[in-house]
């Protein structure tokens, strides 16, 4: 159950002190600096976290220090670049991944507010962290997720400094926390955050919308998830995906379904309470209002459905594969684009 908003006498001591950021705040005094980032006890949080986050901090904290003790950085032009104090504060200086998050997220957050009155979103983010310890275990499976399907990624410490979709998937989680948990009071707290998110990253997500593990927005920019969408586990979506409702229907439950290890490709739209089933593609730019079937490929405007010619993979074991070897069919690939004469269907499994 919740315990509250994070203000309790365990968020009174600062196990790392969070830099300081200033902020603007309207009305007499003009700009402040906030005080001091308030957390738990570091063996509290610690004990909070669930063994994938802490796993996942591990292999982040060793990229971090084998970086710092490179060569690289201490000659030539890259000796003045200070890149060992940034990766210090980002992550060296913490000891467990809510407390990283909480760092670089709510630094982003609330440096970019202005007539907000000075939110400390790092204190909110790391409330919920405390009281729910899956959330940053869901974020940590993200995380590892782009290991597995994303051939750009080269470790996790890549994806915890620079790829926005994990950050606007975090916050999204922790909307998503305070939208059912708080009531009315929460739902503020909520849709505050989802409007910064939207700002900062460019991705609107509503904080009643559901999200399974292992979820995967590449690039991200323009995604849009409405509220009764729900996300299985390990979905994998690109940039410009939206998931919305058809604006014609009278009922509250109005979004899609999306099944688990489905792949949403770029630019797709997706809209009305409709299921696209486990393992299925839709194609980049495709404007689907059927259902699809487990592992299926829709493709078109609108959509038209394709069957799988080979046998359906259990999500579990899909894999995004390079190129256009996923959901190519009579010369379309992944993205719905002409590559010429490509025989059948291909889902690659993981070996």
């Amino acid at each position: 159950a919740a315990t509250g908003l994070g203000n309790g006498p365990a968020w009174n001591v600062l196990h790392v002190e969070r830099r300081s950021l200033s902020t603007n705040c309207p009305g007499p005094g003009g700009a402040r600096t906030p005080e001091p980032f308030s957390t738990i006890h570091r063996e509290e949080l610690l004990k909070a976290e669930g063994a994938d986050a802490r796993e996942a901090w591990q292999e982040i904290t060793a990229e971090a220090q084998r970086q710092v003790d490179s060569s690289a950085w201490k000659e030539g032009i890259m000796k003045d670049f200070n890149i060992d104090s940034f990766l210090y504060s980002e992550v060296l200086s913490h000891r467990t991944l809510a407390c990283g998050l909480c760092n670089s997220i709510g630094g982003k957050l609330m440096s970019n507010q202005a007539n907000d009155g000075g939110v400390d979103y790092s204190r909110i983010l790391l409330s919920a962290f405390k009281d729910d310890p899956t959330i940053c275990s869901a974020v940590a499976a993200d995380m590892q997720r782009f290991k597995v399907v994303d051939p750009a990624c080269d470790g996790l410490l890549g994806v915890y400094l620079f790829y926005k979709g994990i950050q606007a998937v975090a916050c999204a989680r922790v909307s998503h926390y305070f939208w059912t948990n708080y009531g009315e009071d929460g739902k503020l707290v909520a849709k505050l955050i989802q409007s910064e998110v939207a700002d900062v990253y460019g991705v609107d997500i509503h904080p009643g919308a559901s999200l399974g593990r292992g979820l995967t927005i590449d690039h991200a920019t323009g995604v849009t998830i409405g509220e009764t969408a729900v996300l299985g586990k390990d979905v994998y979506l690109m940039h410009d995906v939206t998931l919305g409702a058809t604006g014609t229907s009278t009922d509250f439950d109005r979004h899609p379904k999306i099944g688990d290890g489905a792949f949403l490709g770029a630019k797709c739209t997706i809209l009305g309470n409709i299921q696209i089933g486990k393992g299925a593609t839709v194609a980049a730019s495709a404007l689907v209002n059927k259902a699809v079937p487990d592992g299926h490929l829709a493709v078109g405007v609108p959509a038209r459905i394709i069957p799988p010619r080979d046998p359906i993979v259990p999500p579990k074991e899909i894999r995004v594969p390079s190129d256009h070897a996923r959901g190519s069919v009579d010369g379309l690939g992944r993205d719905g684009v002409s590559v010429g004469a490509e025989p059948k269907v291909t889902i690659n499994a993981e070996a």
